[in-house]
């Protein structure tokens, strides 16, 4: 619980234009962990114009962004080296994939409901993208719920998500509120909470869990 309410005042402090080191001796959180913590928090023009004034501050801050461009141009690297030989993908491709990212994350007691649930925005239009173009699922018999937090602004992640999604407002049912605090979150969160897309249809899960069942067992004898 300690850790959740370090997190809370490291967001607070950071927001607030206090620099990494500052923030360390006020919390005696290593520097890894707060990076983790701050990783999305920019600071305003004037905040950052203040910290310049403080030549070790600077130099702190200097050294963090200097890292993040460094990871995010090593990322864009490999990106397309990566795009070059994988691409173009069939839609065997995209069978194969969303069969594992299903067995991973989709819901598999329900045998009519093909459900897949995540909190990575990324994932869940993959997901709409499989079951519709993929599957052949009609885009509009998808529905949505979403897990937010209570001390979240809920319409605003509604938008969100329907942003996110492409999808009508009609199709997403009323949201689980969870009564805990987004702050007391202890996994890598993308910060809107977790969205479901789901539909039913037995037949066609049948068919597609009978996929993954194919391919899990194509590694027996390997």
């Amino acid at each position: 619980m300690a850790r959740f309410e370090d997190r809370r005042k490291a967001i607070e402090l950071r927001l607030a234009g206090q620099t990494y080191s500052s923030i360390r001796g006020k919390l005696n959180v290593n520097k890894s962990t707060l990076s983790d913590w701050l990783k999305n928090i920019e600071l305003t023009k004037e905040q950052l114009e203040r910290i310049s004034s403080d030549t070790i501050a600077r130099r702190v801050e200097t050294y963090i962004n200097t890292t993040r461009i460094r990871r995010q141009k090593i990322s864009e690297t490999f990106y397309q080296d990566q795009k070059k030989k994988l691409l173009p993908l069939s839609n065997r491709d995209f069978l194969i994939a969303g069969l594992f990212l299903y067995l991973g994350e989709g819901a598999k007691s329900d045998r009519s409901r093909i459900q897949i649930t995540n909190s990575d925005p990324a994932i869940i239009k993959f997901s709409i993208f499989w079951i519709n173009k993929i599957l052949g699922v009609a885009k509009d018999k998808l529905k949505v719920q979403l897990h937010l937090y209570k001390d979240m602004d809920i319409e605003s992640e509604i938008r969100f998500w329907l942003n996110e999604t492409g999808l009508n407002r009609e199709q997403i049912i009323k949201p689980y509120i969870k009564k805990t605090s987004s702050l007391k979150i202890n996994h890598p969160s993308f910060g809107h909470g977790t969205c479901s897309v789901y539909c039913q249809n037995a037949k066609l899960k049948d068919e597609f869990m009978a996929g993954i069942r194919v391919i899990m067992n194509s590694t027996k004898g390997v």
